[in-house]
């Protein structure tokens, strides 16, 4: 039997399982992949907003990184809550020394509507990050922030897309645009665009949904499927999870 592969979380640490590198857990072990992580920080969540959003030290997350990549060779990189640019710095640094690329690059900006990137963390990641990454993926909903402009139609999503590539992003996916009933994602691969799109699923607004879709896309891809069939796959991964809601 071939091993699952391993798909390394770095990501904060959420007490209640919602966001993070917990829930990028269950994900993986849904989706057949090993699971590693290291915390960049420890989030505090309440239904009310953010309580308290703390980074661990530099020392912490690079020996972090070291175990981790001393014990497996993870085929996948996923980052999410990212703390300070010099965090990122660092982050950039081990992965580009160990000949690691981050497959997929999903900033978090905010949690329960509370902003968590702040101006100079997002400088550090445009240049540290999007170039090394797999593919960028920018949720809708903080296209205006990240690229100028909204998402109001596929023109809008292919512009945001552009002007990402432009900040260095060889690949960016646009994803959880909802239009006309449809949830839409669009991917720009060095300028050809991919439309996915699927009826909205009519059930209860859940934190985190984003996290999982870009924990599913990079399980697929550790997985070997091509990033066309990946992004695919992943959309339809948050469509079965809503579906268990309803």
């Amino acid at each position: 039997m071939t091993a699952a592969p391993a798909v390394l979380s770095i990501h904060a640490a959420d007490g209640v399982g919602e966001q993070g590198v917990v829930a990028d857990a269950g994900v993986y072990k849904e989706l057949r992949c090993r699971w590693a992580g290291v915390v960049t920080s420890v989030l505090a969540a309440g239904p009310h907003g953010i309580d308290a959003l703390e980074p661990l030290s530099l020392g912490l997350v690079a020996q972090q990184m070291e175990s981790v990549l001393k014990t497996c060779r993870p085929v996948a990189v996923r980052t999410g809550v990212l703390v300070g640019a010099r965090q990122v710095e660092l982050i950039a640094g081990i992965l580009r020394e160990c000949g690691l690329e981050p497959t997929v690059v999903a900033p978090v900006v905010r949690v329960r509507g509370e902003r968590v990137l702040d101006d100079d963390t997002l400088a550090a990641v445009t240049h540290t990050l999007y170039p090394l990454a797999g593919v960028v993926v920018v949720r809708a909903g903080d296209v205006e922030l990240l690229a100028g402009g909204g998402v109001d139609d596929v023109e809008g999503m292919a512009r945001a897309a552009e002007s990402l590539r432009a900040r260095g992003a060889r690949r960016v996916l646009i994803a959880g645009a909802v239009q006309g009933g449809r949830v839409v994602d669009l991917l720009d691969d060095d300028g050809m665009t991919s439309l996915f799109d699927v009826s909205r699923v009519s059930a209860p607004r859940i934190s985190g949904l984003s996290g999982v879709h870009a924990a599913a896309l990079a399980a697929h891809l550790a997985r070997g499927r091509s990033m066309v069939k990946a992004v695919d796959a992943a959309q339809r991964y948050v469509g079965f999870r809503l579906q268990r809601l309803c």
